[in-house]
């Protein structure tokens, strides 16, 4: 019965490591700028920023809840579009980025040496 149960139910795979907790409210993403390789972290506060996917909208995505967010950086001021699916746990588990890429938080750190 668990082969068959894995195979029906579908759920999205959440990748590890690219997301930080930051206390009860706050996950850090990480976001890198096409254009001049600018590390950017982003903190989102869970109690508001992300959205649940309730209603119409919960086959819209893979996840539980997204964000959808325009970000710029320091040095170019390129728009880098993000729209990010987390799980319930708050791991990503799918992301399209425009202008941009979604790096992971060692992936951050090793670069800038910051959280």
């Amino acid at each position: 019965m668990g082969f068959l149960s894995n195979l029906f139910n579908k759920k999205p795979r959440a990748e590890k490591g690219y997301t930080t907790k930051d206390g009860a409210h706050g996950v850090w993403i990480y976001l890198q700028c096409d254009k001049c390789d600018e590390k950017i972290a982003v903190r989102l506060r869970t109690t508001s920023e992300l959205q649940k996917r309730e209603g119409p909208d919960a086959d819209g995505g893979p996840g539980t809840f997204f964000v959808q967010k325009t970000v710029v950086g320091s040095r170019c001021y390129q728009r880098i579009e993000a729209l990010v699916d987390f799980d319930a746990k708050y791991n990503v588990v799918g992301s399209q980025i425009k202008n941009g890429k979604l790096i992971t938080a060692t992936e951050y750190k090793e670069t800038t040496g910051n959280k």
